[in-house]
């Protein structure tokens, strides 16, 4: 055996991440809690996706209440022929019923060139019925407008004097920058991903060590304080790895069974571009399992160290979503750790160019911020009342 490898197998910070990782490995409620979000967080988005687009997509009629079809049989066949058709059986339990009630004075409004009642009633709160209530108002527009035409034909004047603008819109989105709409959000899951796989091991070698009495017999070892830290900082980084890693296989192949075609949208990940997502998530893991030992360390006990931590992994989401669906354009995000990687996820989701300066300046001061973290938590375990939680 060489120096060197006989230096790295007998290195403390190595033989502290071997300890912890066999430690968390040979406990399966923490494997299977690290990799719960990882594994259940797509599938749960996709059947969420999946519903979406069978509602936005759905061809039946929508089955409506017409109260007093006998006074505008012509404005009823106009809606028939757009697929709102009168229901002829009653409304299931608990679902709302949509009314369209015309007026019985129809006929004379329309003749004397007067504007007719017609009341739609419906729950508009009700997301079940959204898209039903937006294709019967889309409906209801067509028909008066159709009516305003033929009255102003029939006055000598052309229709077009009361659109004085076209608007003929030309969209040249790609169906990889259509796909951001949707897979914008899934990005979400995979940075996510990484901050809760490795929060069970982190709090597990933080402060359940500490309550089992087991941080200060590894602290009286020949080793520093730093090189604790490191180690059981990687071994948690490991799980966080994990559900990255994880979340990254999963999540394309999972939007692969679903029908996006049908909405125009196309999500393509290629191998080069799973491994590239996968590069981007080190220092991020590192990051987050730097904040969650902080967090634990500081922390009284093991509960009192989960419910901080639920807090603080509050911190990345709200910042991530608030990004996402403000759609926030300032140049800074692709630099700052978290937005920085979300940026160039959704540039490989758009089939965009990799800003790959911008990436890079953002891994590393993720990095750093995750180095000077774990430095200042060495520096913590010096003193007793963080050691014995006092």
């Amino acid at each position: 055996m060489s120096v060197w490898s006989r230096f790295v197998s007998q290195h403390p910070t190595r033989i502290v991440f071997g300890k912890e990782l066999r430690d968390a490995i040979r406990d399966k409620r923490s494997v299977m809690a690290a990799m719960s979000y990882a594994f259940f967080g797509p599938l749960l988005m996709a059947v969420a996706f999946f519903f979406m687009i069978t509602q936005l997509t759905d061809p039946s009629d929508v089955e409506i209440d017409i109260k007093g079809a006998e006074h505008a049989p012509a404005f009823v066949d106009y809606l028939a022929q757009r697929g709102i058709v009168e229901r002829s059986k009653p409304w299931p339990a608990g679902q709302h019923p949509i009314t369209l009630a015309i007026d019985e004075n129809w006929a004379n409004h329309i003749a004397q060139a007067q504007p007719t009642p017609v009341t739609l009633t419906a729950d508009f709160s009700s997301t079940k019925q959204r898209s039903d209530i937006r294709r019967i108002e889309t409906a209801l527009e067509g028909y008066s407008q159709q009516i305003a035409y033929i009255r102003l034909q029939m006055r000598g004047i052309d229709p077009r004097v009361i659109s004085p603008i076209d608007v003929v819109n030309q969209d040249t989105a790609t169906k990889g920058s259509r796909s951001a709409l949707i897979m914008g959000s899934a990005m979400i899951f995979i940075l996510m991903s990484v901050f809760f796989s490795g929060m069970n091991v982190a709090i597990d070698i933080s402060a359940g060590e500490r309550e089992r009495n087991s941080l200060e017999l590894l602290l009286s070892q020949p080793l520093t304080t730093q090189q604790m830290v490191l180690g059981k900082a990687l071994a948690a980084s490991c799980f966080a790895m994990a559900g990255g890693l994880l979340s990254v296989v999963l999540i394309p192949w999972v939007f692969r069974l679903l029908p996006l075609h049908e909405i125009g949208i196309s999500v393509v990940i290629t191998t080069a571009d799973m491994c590239l997502m996968i590069a981007m998530l080190l220092p991020l893991a590192l990051l987050a399992t730097a904040l969650q030992l902080f967090v634990s360390f500081r922390a009284k006990s093991f509960k009192e160290a989960q419910t901080y931590i639920s807090f603080v992994l509050m911190l990345p989401m709200m910042v991530v979503f608030g990004v996402e669906f403000t759609n926030t354009k300032n140049p800074l995000l692709y630099y700052t750790p978290v937005t920085g990687q979300h940026q160039a996820l959704l540039d490989i989701i758009k089939g965009e160019a990799i800003q790959w300066l911008p990436l890079a300046i953002s891994s590393l001061v993720t990095l750093l911020l995750g180095w000077i973290i774990l430095r200042f938590i060495g520096r913590m375990l010096a003193s007793e009342k963080v050691v014995f939680g006092l």
